[in-house]
């Protein structure tokens, strides 16, 4: 879970777990299926933006400043809603911090 510094979520490195899921994109939704438990996951929007970009860049800070470029969020805002959909990631099994 993300520590919260001066109210600010420390941000590490997240790495997916690409054989414990399969994917389909359906109509701009990814649409995840975990191999293991059968539990269902969509993703729309951000959410997609940041597992996407979770393929190129594990380091969440990083992940961070490029959705800043890409949309009109505050740091804070944005640290603490990556840092939250990266701790549901991992207690979904699908990612894991290194």
């Amino acid at each position: 879970m993300a520590q919260l510094i001066n109210d600010e979520p420390t941000l590490r490195k997240l790495k997916k777990h690409p054989d414990s899921f399969l994917s389909s994109d359906v109509d701009g939704e990814l649409i995840i299926v975990h191999g293991k438990t059968g539990a269902f996951f969509a993703l729309k929007e951000v959410g997609y933006e940041i597992w996407r970009k979770l393929d190129e860049e594990s380091d969440l800070d990083k992940v961070c400043a490029l959705l800043q470029s890409d949309y009109d969020v505050a740091p804070q805002e944005c640290r603490q809603s990556v840092a939250s959909f990266a701790d549901q990631l991992v207690d979904a099994g699908l990612a894991e911090y290194l």
